[in-house]
């Protein structure tokens, strides 16, 4: 569903130019309004969807995520649990987890074993225990069903029911499509038809995902990674897919209405003489990608410079998905 028109378009402005910041919880507490009056409503005797966030690495940045999504939790009304473990029994964690029927969610903090392989799939072992993740209870969309349809193009899946259930996709890439939203690049009708984005960072996490969403509605997406450029568009069969190109990033930045960046290093930024006045920059790295006053001088920008509370609105956005979905279904008796 579309998240309600919120009230205030208020973005803190620059003085010299048209150019502004726009503060992500604008965008965010339209989704964590819904989401609360959905659990007031629909669970009024405190047995809310669950969801339970595991952390098997030792990485303080989880460890305050791993917070900060119990709080937004508690505040919505949806309850949360962060369960430690360590990283060896992480796999056998997650399988009962999957059986628990009072857990509707689960999120693994990644990185884990970072690029380690595994032994079983030939994948790396992180790529390995997302697909350990029941899809009735995957979040964060990231076990090979939801990977799949989104590459596909296939918005639903169905319950043991037979009925349509939506697909759940990952939540940045989900948080920024909700931004271009807000910011009107989405067009009514046309979606991002015309138009032209970067992304930096092909990450399987965000930006290899993120390309593919916005190349599904439409868009022409450039994806850039250290060594390599794709372009993400449309194939024949309506699927945003990849394809090898020759374009060289300064121009690519030059025609882009849009750029993405999630490079995860301090020292990294996108440069600026090739990003012309209008673009909309959002920033999805826990670093600063950009140079933000420099930036804020082109005329007419809208800069984003955290995604992160959008992040969780979509995350508790899926949990009452497949909740919903799943877990709401298979509790109530069959239709006759």
């Amino acid at each position: 569903g579309k998240a309600p028109d919120p009230k205030s378009h208020t973005m803190a402005a620059t003085q010299e130019t048209t150019s502004k910041v726009l503060d992500a919880n604008l965008v965010a507490k339209a989704y964590f309004e819904q989401i609360s009056t959905t659990v007031k409503k629909n669970f009024a005797n405190g047995k809310a969807p669950k969801l339970v966030g595991v952390l098997a690495n030792q990485d303080p940045f989880a460890k305050m995520y791993a917070k900060w999504t119990k709080k937004a939790c508690e505040k919505t009304g949806l309850r949360y649990e962060t369960i430690e473990c360590k990283r060896t029994e992480l796999e056998d964690k997650v399988y009962e987890l999957n059986e628990n029927d009072d857990v509707h969610g689960i999120m693994v903090y990644y990185p884990v074993f970072g690029s380690l392989p595994s032994f079983m799939a030939g994948v790396s072992m992180d790529s390995y225990i997302s697909n350990c993740v029941s899809l009735e209870k995957d979040v964060e969309g990231m076990c090979f069903t939801y990977i799949q349809a989104l590459y596909k193009n296939k918005r639903e899946l169905k319950n043991s029911l037979g009925e349509p259930v939506k697909s759940i996709l990952p939540c940045t890439p989900l948080a920024c499509v909700k931004i271009l939203e807000y910011l009107k690049v989405y067009d009514a009708k046309d979606r991002l038809q015309g138009k032209t984005i970067t992304v930096i960072n092909r990450s399987q996490i965000v930006g290899h995902p993120l390309a593919a969403m916005l190349a599904n509605d439409g868009a022409e997406v450039y994806s850039k990674d250290i060594d390599s450029m794709f372009l993400f568009k449309k194939d024949s069969k309506g699927r945003g897919r990849l394809f090898e190109t020759q374009a060289v990033f300064e121009e690519v930045l030059e025609k882009s209405q849009v750029i993405v960046s999630g490079v995860p290093s301090k020292g990294y930024k996108v440069p600026l003489k090739h990003i012309k006045p209008g673009t909309v920059f959002i920033n999805v790295s826990s670093h600063e990608n950009v140079d933000k006053e420099e930036l804020l001088k082109i005329e007419n920008v809208t800069y984003v410079p955290k995604v992160g509370k959008v992040t969780v609105a979509m995350l508790q956005r899926n949990l009452l998905r497949l909740y919903m979905g799943y877990a709401k279904k298979s509790a109530a008796p069959a239709k006759q």
